[in-house]
């Protein structure tokens, strides 16, 4: 079945890219072999992808592979639900998935993990894939842990440095916190439907009550927010830029962040009918989005710069499911193209300045077209402006909030609106336009440049996915006045980083005691450090050296010092070498037996 080879396909080129890489220097392998290897498990699982989806779109078929677990009558099987939407997101994670291993192929060239580094990927990408098309919650959240472990060894890729591995370490914690309520809600689900099949079709057959479907619902928003980095639970995402580039677009900014939402429209049937839920992921969405817009428009580091940007526009989605989960699904997959094409253009752009990544030390660029081109494109498609991608799907957000009755929510996306496009153009304008001294251009692989510009022609074109979803259009008077309006905001904030940033001479951003705050994150990092690290450190601490060394193992050592001083004592009264002695002992103690447990019964 096509289904398996979609799925098998990476898992067994990460096996085989694993055992080989361990193996590599005595049977002598080449990166070249690595790279051809890298690419089979993802270039065949995007075409069988392909051919099921178009022999599949349009109906929803179940398939049970086989019995997994069968415990006390609880059964989970292994098996995978192919209806439009998990065919259409299965489609574009393999899609881009084949493009930006293919990046990888001359964004590695010549590092010593190069055969390591794909083996993680394809495991990566087979995990995704399970995770969004699997049958049942039990199967979707092992690929939901498997993309969890895929981020965590790719962010601390390089961890000879320290800081490359609290960045992974940080990650994976603070997903695990998400992730403890995904499972409660899981547990939780499973006990309120006993005895219907726990899978996505059986489990649009039950019936939950208010209280505990509400209770299920902020269980896996929970998971939801860690995963996609909203607030509280986003501090990772920009620290997971210390991965390797073709990392932040894979997994951190077009896929595996987006899985949050794919999750919450996955279980529609739980939160279709609940307004609180919902309305409250809403309101952290639209908050989320307009925190990150403003942080972005003072950070430095490029790829900073894009995550932040990434949880501004997963905001967006977040406050669309509230009222259209259609948009937000065509918001998902238009910022995948244009989110991973402004990714690799920066990677282009990191490699051709020698990894250097602080906009303020880049500059004049705008002659180097293969740079300059892919990075406009992105920065039009994320800006909103028309005919580009993010033009329609964004436009579908903002509108969609005005008409449905959210009139603070599309307040606050309107001016982010605004916010993406200064921010966006300021590192364009930075890296382009500036008269700051750029180190000498180094040459960047056909690879790498050949990706950029086939995800341009899908920055520009991707509108054309909402064919595929269920979106909600207005009469067209309303849409094109909308987008109008839209635009002009857009237009606004270019137009303010234009007379700003072009030709800026500067190495650094002169600020105010604000914009110095924004700078430093609002210091949201050292909070949660000071709040949670230290002060768990410290009861760590105090445990250690009050209760356990000063409390605890003295007790231990009193009771060994008391049964060691019993036993001699005990051995001098009964260990008389007597056999009738230990006869008479040995009757006793029956004798006790017997009488206590008859006392007992």
């Amino acid at each position: 079945m096509l289904v398996n080879i979609v799925i098998l396909a990476p898992i067994i080129g990460s096996l085989l890219l694993g055992i080989l890489y361990l193996a590599r220097k005595g049977l002598g392998l080449s990166q070249g072999f690595f790279a051809f290897l890298g690419m089979i498990g993802p270039v065949v699982s995007f075409i069988a992808m392909a051919v099921l989806f178009t022999q599949s779109y349009g109906s929803s078929i179940n398939l049970e592979l086989f019995s997994w677990l069968d415990i006390a009558g609880f059964s989970i099987d292994v098996g995978f639900y192919l209806d439009s939407l998990s065919l259409v997101m299965a489609l574009f994670v393999a899609f881009l998935g084949m493009l930006i291993h293919l990046y990888s192929i001359g964004y590695m060239d010549g590092d010593e993990g190069f055969g390591k580094f794909f083996c993680y990927m394809n495991l990566f990408l087979a995990s995704m894939l399970i995770l969004v098309l699997a049958n049942n919650p039990i199967l979707m959240f092992v690929g939901w842990e498997g993309v969890g472990v895929c981020s965590y060894l790719l962010i601390a890729f390089y961890f000879s440095d320290k800081d490359n591995v609290k960045a992974g370490n940080k990650a994976f914690i603070l997903n695990r916190i998400g992730d403890f309520g995904f499972l409660i809600g899981l547990i939780a689900l499973y006990l309120a439907s006993s005895g219907v099949k726990f899978d996505y079709i059986g489990l649009n057959e039950i019936t939950l009550s208010p209280n505990v479907a509400i209770f299920i619902a902020f269980c896996f928003i929970a998971g939801a927010l860690a995963k996609s980095a909203q607030i509280p639970l986003y501090t990772w995402l920009p620290d997971a830029m210390a991965g390797p580039t073709p990392i932040s677009a894979l997994i951190h900014a077009a896929t595996m962040v987006t899985a949050g939402v794919y999750m919450v429209v996955r279980f529609d049937f739980l939160f279709a009918g609940l307004s609180l839920p919902v309305e409250v992921l809403a309101g952290i969405g639209a908050a989320g989005a307009l925190f990150a817009g403003i942080i972005a428009t003072k950070a430095t580091d490029i790829k900073k710069i894009l995550a932040y940007s990434t949880m501004s526009q997963l905001g967006y989605m977040f406050a669309a499911l509230s009222y259209s989960s259609g948009a937000a699904m065509y918001h998902l997959f238009t910022h995948g193209f244009f989110k991973a094409l402004l990714f690799l253009s920066a990677g282009a752009i990191i490699i051709a300045l020698h990894h250097e990544q602080n906009i303020f030390k880049m500059g004049n660029l705008k002659s180097n077209k293969a740079l300059y081109y892919p990075m406009l494109f992105g920065m039009l498609a994320i800006s909103g402006i028309f005919p580009f991608a993010g033009f329609f799907s964004k436009d579908a957000i903002i509108l969609g909030a005005l008409l449905s009755g959210h009139y603070v929510i599309f307040s606050i996306l309107l001016f982010t609106a605004g916010l993406t496009a200064y921010y966006c153009f300021r590192l364009f304008f930075l890296v382009f336009y500036s008269q700051n001294q750029a180190p000498h251009q180094h040459k960047v692989p056909f690879t790498m440049l050949g990706v950029n510009y086939l995800l341009c022609l899908f920055a520009l074109g991707g509108g054309f996915m909402a064919i595929f979803l269920d979106i909600d259009h207005p009469t067209l008077m309303v849409e094109i006045i909308a987008g109008v309006v839209s635009m002009a905001v857009s237009g606004i904030g270019i137009f303010i980083a234009y007379k700003k940033f072009y030709n800026y001479k500067n190495c650094e951003e002169s600020m105010g005691k604000f914009e110095s705050i924004v700078a430093n994150r609002f210091y949201i990092d050292e909070i949660y450090e000071l709040i949670f690290v230290k002060s768990l450190k410290r009861i760590s601490h105090f445990m250690r050296e009050i209760i356990d060394d000063r409390i605890l193992y003295p007790l231990v050592e009193l009771s060994a010092l008391t049964f060691r001083g019993f036993s001699r004592i005990y051995a001098k009264c009964t260990q008389n070498g007597l056999a009738s002695s230990y006869a008479f002992y040995m009757l006793f103690f029956v004798c006790v037996i017997i009488i206590f447990s008859k006392a007992i019964l």
